[in-house]
C-alpha cells in the first residue's frame, strides 16, 4: 500500500503506525526506534523515517537518549495525577482562547464516533487507539493557536498512552465504556449548539 502513496502520504501512515506501536506497549518499559530498523520494515530510506522520528518528537511520543538513540518517552503511573492536572490546565487555556467552531463534516464525524463505539459490544485495543486517534484530530481542529496545538497534541497523546497501557491492560470494558461515555457527551455538545467540547472533555475525560 505505501508504494502507492505520496511522499507525504507514506510519511503520515508510518507516523501513524508507529504511534500506534507506542500507545499499545509498555509505557513504562524503554522501546527504542532504530532509524535502520524502520526504514527495512516500512520499505523507505532512512530519510522519510527520520521525519517520522522528528514529528513524534514534536508530539513529546520519542525522545532522544544519549547511548542509546530514539526511545518512546517513558511515563510513570505514580505521575498520572500530574498528567491530568497539566492536561485539563491546557483545555481550560483552549477555552479561555476561544476554540474554533468545527465544520459540519467533523461535527458529523463525532456523532459518528459516538454512534460506532456504543454499538460496539466488544473492542479490541487498535480500534480503540483508532477512534482516540481520530477524536484527538477532530479536537486538534478547533485549536486557533499554534503554541496551544501543540501542547494539546503533546498532552493528549500521553492521556492516550496513559489509558491504553494501564486502565485497557487491566480492564479493558470498562475503559471501552468510559471512552463511549465521554464521546456520547462530546456528541451532545454538538448536537445541543452550545457549550464547548473542550468544557465536556474535563467534565468527561476518563484521565480526571
Amino acid at each position: 500500500m505505501l508504494d502507492t502513496l505520496s511522499g507525504r502520504a507514506r510519511v503520515d501512515v508510518v507516523a501513524e503506525a508507529v504511534r500506534e506501536r507506542i500507545c499499545l506497549s509498555d509505557p513504562t518499559g524503554e522501546m527504542v526506534l532504530h532509524e535502520g530498523a524502520l526504514a527495512t520494515e516500512f520499505g523507505m530510506s532512512r530519510t522519510p523515517i527520520r521525519q517520522v522520528l522528528q514529528r513524534l518528537a514534536y508530539e513529546r511520543l520519542v525522545e532522544t537518549k544519549s547511548g542509546v538513540g530514539t526511545i518512546a518517552v517513558p511515563l510513570n503511573e505514580a505521575d498520572r495525577a500530574g498528567y491530568a492536572r497539566v492536561h485539563h490546565a491546557i483545555l481550560r487555556a483552549i477555552m479561555d482562547c476561544e476554540p474554533a467552531d468545527l465544520t459540519i463534516r467533523q461535527k458529523s464525524d463525532i456523532v459518528a464516533l459516538a454512534s460506532v463505539v456504543k454499538q460496539e459490544a466488544s473492542t479490541g485495543v487498535e480500534f480503540h487507539f483508532t477512534v482516540r486517534s481520530r477524536l484527538l484530530e477532530l479536537l486538534g481542529s478547533a485549536v486557533r493557536d499554534p503554541i496551544l496545538f501543540d501542547a494539546h497534541l503533546a498532552s493528549h497523546w500521553r492521556v492516550i498512552r496513559c489509558e491504553i497501557g494501564w486502565d485497557y491492560r487491566h480492564d479493558p470494558k470498562r475503559t471501552a465504556q468510559r471512552l463511549s461515555t465521554l464521546l456520547s457527551a462530546l456528541a451532545a455538545a454538538v448536537e445541543a449548539g452550545k457549550g464547548s467540547l473542550f468544557e465536556a472533555l474535563i467534565d468527561h475525560d476518563p484521565q480526571a
